[in-house]
């Protein structure tokens, strides 16, 4: 039958049999939207299975109800964070009310309402809205084909991964590349962008600010960035920023230290590059630093776990809604050229972490924490409280390139606490002050106690 029914659609497309025509968007203005929401509410004998079915009947602008239907399955079946969105049939209506009266409130009046793709893409976002996932985000495929390029290879700018936050219209340094025009012009995870080449970002528009960063290599872009409430000038020189995370090097005391700024494809190769070269110098000790490290890929994470720890650990268990859950081990082979077996690394540690250390960081610190207190190794956490995340998004891509991004699953590290919301305490809690870090000094007396007790 299945067989059947595809052949009759395939020789519909194929010698012109009609079908029966979209029914007539019957378009009302806002007023009349709201009035007819408010008169389904009174009397709610109408009960659609998806949401979109009310929106066209309330009098919406013309959208693609296949795709707001598969955002809102893709919602209802994988979305866990405080429980997920409600799926029984007589919460479609309020579901249905709370997105039209978002899309009235912010999008309405800001789109083309005459673009049925631009009514689609904000409806969406309502949806992500009011779902209320704090890390929930709709990119069309030209922001999604920027995320990859971002996460994976190399990119022109000046070398930094923000993020916007749709609700104070902001956007956030929230990665500044090692070596990169960025970090030579002084400009540091947290800084809000305020304005590029004068032009202020609450007039261009958040979304459309970075374009501006964006540009030639070798020309000179001036950026206003809000930081502690004071607005600071920075001028870069834009370049062909190559994707490195990770940077190392050996300090008086002979020390190897190495600092990661994210999780992307590579880094868990340079790190593994980074840990190998200072065991070739012969340092005592490695200091891994992950403050104002928001995050990225948790399979690279665990890969750099694995090439500190004995293979078959469990380095993180995740709890799905919808999904079998499943723990994520230590493994043997942990580079993408399947050129390193099993590792111990015989040295200790001690692992840097501030408020921004977040998600993936926050992984592979935990695990260390975990595995310092059952013996595998010598470690010491210092600094601050970590970002308190524990939950982890996953994106789901719909035929036209464009992916919804929604927090999936809650993790836990070996010792089976929850994380989000909580955080890593660190075994010794550092402040650093604006003139001096104190938190590698304290790192530094750390490492010396750890030596000094072997």
């Amino acid at each position: 039958m299945a067989l059947l029914l595809a052949l009759i659609i395939s020789l519909t497309s194929c010698f012109g049999i009609p079908f029966a025509p979209e029914p007539e968007v019957d378009e009302q203005p806002k007023e009349k939207i709201l009035e007819n929401i408010e008169k389904t509410e009174e009397s709610n004998t109408r009960s659609y299975d998806n949401f979109g079915d009310y929106l066209v009947e309330w009098g919406f602008p013309a959208f693609n109800e296949d795709k707001v239907e598969w955002a809102e399955a893709v919602m209802l079946q994988h979305y866990y964070f405080d429980g997920g969105i409600p799926s029984l049939k007589a919460d479609v209506m309020p579901r249905a009310a709370a997105v039209a009266r978002i899309f009235l409130e912010s999008f309405y009046d800001e789109i083309d309402r005459t673009d049925k793709v631009a009514v689609t893409d904000a409806i969406i976002n309502s949806l992500v809205e009011f779902s209320g996932d704090p890390y929930g985000v709709y990119r069309v495929l030209e922001v999604s084909e920027d995320y990859n390029e971002n996460m994976s290879g190399s990119f022109g700018g000046i070398g930094v991964i923000v993020e916007y936050n749709d609700d104070d219209l902001t956007v956030m340094i929230n990665e500044v590349m090692i070596g990169s025009p960025a970090e030579k012009a002084g400009i540091k995870v947290g800084d809000l962008v305020y304005a590029v080449d004068g032009m202020l970002v609450s007039e261009v528009g958040h979304r459309n600010a970075i374009n501006y960063v964006r540009g030639e290599v070798g020309t000179t872009v001036r950026l206003t960035m809000l930081r502690d409430g004071e607005l600071l000038e920075f001028t870069a020189v834009r370049e062909l920023v190559a994707v490195q995370t990770v940077g190392y090097g050996v300090t008086e005391e002979n020390y190897g230290y190495i600092q990661v700024t994210s999780f992307k494809d590579n880094t868990d190769d340079q790190f593994i590059e980074a840990v190998d070269a200072l065991m070739a110098e012969g340092v005592d000790g490695l200091i891994i630093d992950m403050r104002n490290n928001l995050g990225g890929y948790v399979h690279v994470a665990a890969s750099m776990v694995s090439y500190l720890l004995p293979s078959g650990l469990p380095i993180i268990s995740y709890d799905y809604k919808s999904m079998t859950d499943k723990v994520l081990y230590t493994a043997e082979d942990t580079t993408s050229s399947g050129e390193k077996l099993d590792s111990v690394i015989d040295l200790p540690l001690v692992i840097l972490c501030n408020e921004y250390t977040a998600s993936a960081s926050e992984i592979f610190t935990s695990a260390i924490r975990d595995y310092d207190k059952s013996g595998e190794v010598e470690a010491t956490i210092v600094g601050t409280q970590s970002y308190k995340k524990g939950i982890i998004q996953s994106a789901a891509g719909y035929s036209d390139g464009s992916t919804l991004t929604i927090t999936v699953a809650y993790y836990y590290p070996p010792s089976g606490e929850l994380l989000h919301g909580v955080g890593i305490t660190p075994d010794v809690i550092v402040e650093n002050t604006a003139e001096e870090d104190l938190q590698f000094s304290a790192a530094i007396e750390e490492m010396k106690k750890l030596l000094a007790a072997e």
